[in-house]
């Protein structure tokens, strides 16, 4: 019978901490990113919601900002469904909810 071998717990501690560590930096690093591509598009909402209200109605407004702010609205959504949590229909019913939600916050004052 071979001699048996003595394995230290601390060397597969370590590797699980560091395993652990990497797997929950990943998913901070994506919300993360979420989180600054949702921001980038609620400021680009507010500017051009600001910028067309001192003009035209305030509904009309929101919609033009809506319209010059498609490109970080998609990057928004393609970070959202990049989620593990979520998949591409749930990001589609989502986006009405976000955009009625976003909408009701410029016209209702919040956009500063």
């Amino acid at each position: 019978m071979p001699p048996a071998r003595h394995i230290l717990p601390v060397p597969i501690a370590v590797a699980m901490l560091v395993l652990g560590l990497s797997c929950t930096a990943g998913a901070a690093g994506a919300a993360g990113e979420t989180a600054t591509r949702h921001t980038i598009w609620r400021d680009c909402l507010a500017r051009n919601f600001r910028i067309h209200a001192a003009l035209t109605a305030r509904d009309r407004a929101a919609d033009a900002a809506f319209r010059a702010c498609r490109t970080p609205e998609s990057a928004y959504l393609d970070a959202l469904a990049g989620s593990p949590l979520l998949d591409d229909e749930d990001v589609t019913h989502a986006r009405p909810l976000l955009a009625g939600r976003l909408r009701a916050w410029l016209i209702g004052g919040g956009s500063g």
